[in-house]
């Protein structure tokens, strides 16, 4: 009879308690659609980042005075280098080839020319552990020093802004996770501790007649799960009717897997327990007899 007891209980608090109850169940809602929401974004770019990878890539140019021979030993060398699978070579012809697709509509500026200005040069093609920019700046520099090759290009600047986009992302969601994790504790903390003090003979004579602290305390901690389940079901439910939005407006964005959602779904419940179990402890200890 005893779990049938404690969901009785944990109920008709909520019911004692409505307004603080809707107050809780309203911050954890409202604070894990922040949360979810930039964790969200941070996912979305992770997603983005995974897809750009395989386009993360060196060009090696080679020098004007760089024979067919020297070219080919060049080639041959950086394909030794360890992270790089593989060194494509890329002709003045191919790369005029390439440069009139990449102007589509605007080709026909380039009808003007009498001679190819591009270099003859060579795709780096990295190994997938190796597509960051501290990796690509190392093998760069050691493609840079090989006979025959005059400059390297990988886009330093772009690639460094990107992952320093993501890294700051990640510190975002960290503070964020924090303070979330702490306003949403202080309400349930508070809206516990309203129910506890309008219980408080009843708990007084439970103890008297012999009940544990364990007994007492389970009813108030199921109530604050409760909090958490019910704010984080409606935070997400909110989240997810803006992410049917953007989807439907920009294309695929993506949303939690089954996983994530049910690591969110523990998060909101575990701030839910910590809240009321801090509350429950504080006060049992206050009671006379109190440990």
């Amino acid at each position: 009879m005893r779990p049938g007891y404690y969901w009785k209980e944990a109920l008709a608090g909520m019911r004692r308690a409505k307004l603080m109850s809707l107050l809780s169940v309203s911050t954890i809602s409202a604070a894990l659609f922040l949360l979810g929401a930039f964790l969200l974004v941070t996912i979305n770019f992770r997603s983005a980042v995974s897809s750009f990878k395989d386009k993360f890539e060196i060009q090696a140019f080679l020098a004007e005075t760089c024979d067919q021979h020297q070219a080919l030993v060049a080639g041959s060398y950086i394909r030794e280098i360890p992270g790089v699978a593989d060194a494509v070579y890329i002709s003045k012809e191919e790369a005029l080839r390439r440069f009139r697709a990449e102007l589509a509509d605007k080709a026909d500026l380039l009808q003007a020319l009498e001679t190819n200005p591009l270099p003859r040069s060579y795709r780096v093609i990295l190994t997938p552990d190796q597509r960051d920019p501290e990796a690509m700046a190392r093998i760069a520099e050691k493609v840079q020093r090989i006979p025959g090759i005059e400059d390297t290009e990988y886009g330093r600047d772009w690639l460094g802004r990107f992952y320093r986009l993501g890294r700051l992302l990640v510190m975002l969601d960290v503070a964020l996770l924090l303070v979330v994790s702490l306003a949403s504790v202080i309400v349930i903390f508070n809206t516990i501790q309203l129910t506890l003090y309008a219980r408080r003979q009843a708990i007084e004579i439970m103890r008297l007649v012999g009940a544990t602290d364990g007994f007492i305390r389970r009813p108030f901690l199921l109530e604050g799960m409760l909090h958490g389940l019910a704010g984080t079901l409606a935070g997400t439910a909110v989240l997810y009717l803006f992410y049917r939005l953007l989807s439907a407006n920009f294309g695929q964005v993506t949303f939690f897997t089954a996983r994530e959602f049910a690591v969110l779904l523990g998060f909101g419940v575990w701030l839910g327990l910590a809240g009321s179990w801090i509350a429950v402890r504080r006060f049992l200890r206050r009671l006379p007899g109190g440990g």
